[in-house]
């Protein structure tokens, strides 16, 4: 008898590429991943363990080196036995083909046998300690996934032991631990037994917490950076988060936040956070391009702690060439949840675009209020209502106007990206209401409805899929002519239709010129193809246009092709859009983007 003990389980990820859809296929011309790529197929098994054992070995390129490409097809072949032995097939042969293809290409074709596979004869699943205290809480422990007879995967044996564990951790048993955790395999006769064996250990609170550092920022608006408070069960993912929410508040440096297990004081875990306090002013000179706007520079100057309030004032200068602004905010937060505060703003604009051309003096004053929990990382939800200001001069398409107006607006959004700096799996909303009348002094009457929003989602490792939209209403007692551009609705530029020229689509006038909407429906889709994990090359479709009516909306469309690199500090984008309705010179439209819009 053959007995082994099983150290280490092989653990793949990700989803099958069939989900892709045959249709968005066709928007993306075939791209090679790399010069001299060698593929690996599987033939010969389930279609579920071909897409399993298909992961553990990716294309990858060997650069026409002949040398290299024996090093992977050896490789490649001590995987694919390591993961059919991970998913309970010890016996399995297969047949090699090597397959040339263009450019150098190769694809190695296994054809398996999988032979008599390992099958689990009996388990020993044990749950003990502290946590025999609270059968409520054992009994939200997942069961054990494997019963008698299974196939031996030790895939979901090492999933099932990892996430227990963490579970309970989380849950304040952070000295749980395995004292037995072991598979014996008998290879002549097939068969398994599986000993674990978990001990949850004692369960512990969160004590007092220590905050040292950082004096010049008040104690109250520290806190509301912590995920955890005095009395909750102790969690080392709470302590990382808090630490990762005082890092991402652009005020602290050097965060250590720990408890201190060695200092117990019953069933509880003093907390010591440690803060040094970055410099509270920056001053921060940049030179960036827009498609929208142009080449242009930007000054900033923030002082993060105004009279020692953790009160922020941010001012920012821009002169681009076709926007020219100054503008100033000033928020102060107030109650408990990060991203609630008061805000203040005021700023000028001068702008000059292909249609209309503006100066826009505007002042707001509001409250904004987070909706989601400190301990969500990666969701950021919030209620904004503000009192609006805005006086305006302006010309579009040839004929000038000014106008005055005083009105609240409120706006909802969120936004749920698991990284924002790499904004490929998730999803943003964003919905404002806002409205006028003469009542308080406004030049006309209006209401005016915006919502736009987005969603991604990768497929594998290799695709991603993802759609936005733009909706816009609005009610208007009077001529378009009264509100000033930034309150119609126009079509076009990088975040609307790329093929055409930014804010350069809409209704017309009598003569033919372009003067805004009343109405705006415009949605894309784009298929990514990622060629390493911060580059993809993106196809995209766009379809709307800004409108009065429903009766005379007219439907334009753009198609394109783009590079997408997620940098460290956000996204850049770089399309190439092409108008398929009414085109005009150019034909193709260069658009470049830096950073996730939200």
């Amino acid at each position: 008898m053959e007995r082994l003990l099983k150290v280490q389980a092989y653990q793949p990820g990700g989803h099958a590429a069939w989900r892709l859809l045959p249709l968005l296929l066709c928007l993306l011309p075939t791209v090679a991943l790399a010069k001299n790529e060698i593929a690996f197929r599987v033939t010969g098994v389930p279609t579920d363990l071909s897409a399993k054992l298909q992961r553990a070995m990716p294309a990858l390129s060997y650069n026409g080196k002949e040398a290299r490409l024996h090093e992977l097809v050896l490789s490649a072949n001590l995987r694919l036995r390591d993961a059919l032995q991970a998913y309970g097939f010890y016996h399995a042969k297969w047949d090699t083909k090597t397959i040339s293809g263009p450019n150098g290409d190769a694809t190695v074709q296994y054809h398996i046998d999988l032979g008599a596979p390992i099958r689990l004869r009996s388990k020993d699943i044990r749950i003990e300690g502290q946590i025999d205290e609270n059968p409520v809480l054992r009994k939200t422990i997942a069961p054990f996934p494997l019963a008698d007879g299974d196939i031996l995967d030790q895939v979901l044996y090492s999933t099932w032991k990892d996430q227990t564990l963490s579970f309970l951790e989380s849950k304040g048993y952070v000295n749980a631990y395995y004292p037995r955790h072991e598979i014996l395999i008998d290879r002549k006769q097939n068969w398994a037994e599986i000993y674990l064996w978990l001990n949850s250990g004692k369960r512990y609170r969160v004590g007092s917490i220590h905050i040292v550092g950082a004096d010049r920022y008040p104690r109250w608006f520290i806190d509301r950076y912590l995920t955890i408070k005095p009395g909750d069960w102790y969690s080392p993912r709470a302590l990382s988060l808090t630490q990762s929410n005082l890092h991402d508040a652009n005020r602290f440096q050097n965060i250590q936040v720990t408890g201190d297990t060695t200092n117990l004081h019953g069933d509880s875990i003093p907390v010591t956070i440690k803060l040094a306090s970055l410099p509270e002013q920056h001053l921060k000179v940049g030179v960036g391009y827009s498609t929208d706007i142009g080449l242009n520079g930007i000054l900033y100057y923030d002082d993060y702690n105004m009279f020692r309030r953790a009160q922020h004032l941010h001012v920012a200068v821009q002169v681009a060439q076709k926007s020219r602004n100054i503008g100033g905010t000033y928020t102060w937060p107030v109650g408990a949840a990060l991203g609630s505060e008061y805000i203040a703003s005021t700023s000028f604009q001068n702008e000059t675009y292909q249609i209309w051309s503006a100066n826009e003096l505007r002042a707001a004053i509001g409250r904004r209020w987070a909706l989601a929990d400190n301990a969500r990382k990666n969701v950021n939800a919030s209620i904004q209502a503000m009192f609006n200001l805005e006086q305006a001069n302006y010309t579009v398409s040839g004929i000038s106007d000014s106008s005055f107006y005083l009105f609240p607006s409120i706006t909802y959004s969120v936004q749920n990206y698991r990284n924002i700096l790499r904004p490929v799996s998730g999803f943003y909303v964003r919905a404002t209401a806002e409205g006028a009348s003469k009542v308080w002094g406004s030049t006309s009457n209006f209401l005016r409805l915006r919502v736009r929003g987005g969603w991604d989602e990768m497929l594998n490792r290799n695709w991603g899929v993802g759609g936005r939209a733009s909706l816009g209403a609005l009610w208007l007692h009077g001529n378009i002519r009264f509100l000033p551009p930034d309150l119609r609705f126009f079509a076009g530029g990088q975040n609307s239709l790329p093929g055409y020229a930014f804010q350069s689509q809409g209704p017309t006038n009598a003569e033919g010129a372009v003067v805004g909407g009343r109405l705006l429906a415009v949605a894309g889709v784009h298929v990514d193809r990622f060629i390493s994990h911060d580059w993809a090359i993106d196809a995209f479709y766009d379809i709307g246009n800004a409108f009065d009516s429903f009766s005379t909306f007219h439907a334009l469309q753009d198609v394109g092709l783009g590079a997408r690199w997620y940098s460290p500090v956000g996204p850049i984008k770089l399309d190439l859009a092409h108008p398929l309705v009414a085109p005009r010179a150019p034909a193709v439209r260069l658009v470049l983007s830096v950073g996730f819009d939200f």
